[in-house]
């Protein structure tokens, strides 16, 4: 899998395809997952996310429609069942080594070491890997903080 954040949010399954991700709200709780990966997500922050100040009365079990209906596509872009897991205080979405575009940014231009000509070969590199505004077709409200951290480096690179 390959989880992009460094522009319009998209992941990449196993076999190269594209998850097709359907409507506003799946991208939401994507974003919030990937941005918290291997991190437990609490359903109150993921209901922020998807609903704002005004969430409607059924807004946990809309959220764990919605989880379960993301459950399963990733499940079939990966072959695994356990990438996104409920746990006690909320949600995990299991992210590896490798397979988030933000992880290989920070680990390019994390440290000065190597030379000028490695420096600006590696900020290549990592700015490289941006195709556009941060989360951008994203219009989560929660994650204008997060878009603009994230713009924020690439500018700093």
């Amino acid at each position: 899998m390959r989880y992009c954040l460094l522009g319009p949010l998209e992941v990449v399954g196993d076999d190269d395809s594209p998850l097709v991700l359907s409507g506003q709200r799946e991208r939401a709780l994507l974003a919030v997952l990937v941005l918290n990966a291997n991190r437990a997500v609490s359903p109150a922050r993921l209901v922020d996310a998807l609903w704002g100040e005004e969430p409607p009365a059924t807004a946990t079990n809309a959220l764990q429609v919605q989880v379960s209906k993301l459950r399963k596509k990733l499940a079939a872009a990966s072959g695994r069942k356990d990438l996104l897991r409920s746990v006690a205080s909320g949600y995990v979405l299991e992210v590896g080594p490798g397979e988030l575009d933000l992880d290989r940014f920070e680990a390019l231009t994390a440290g000065s070491d190597g030379g000028a000509a490695e420096l600006s070969r590696r900020l290549g590199e990592a700015l490289a890997l941006w195709r556009g505004p941060a989360l951008a077709g994203t219009a989560a409200d929660v994650l204008a903080g997060d878009a603009a951290r994230l713009e924020e480096s690439r500018m700093v690179a």
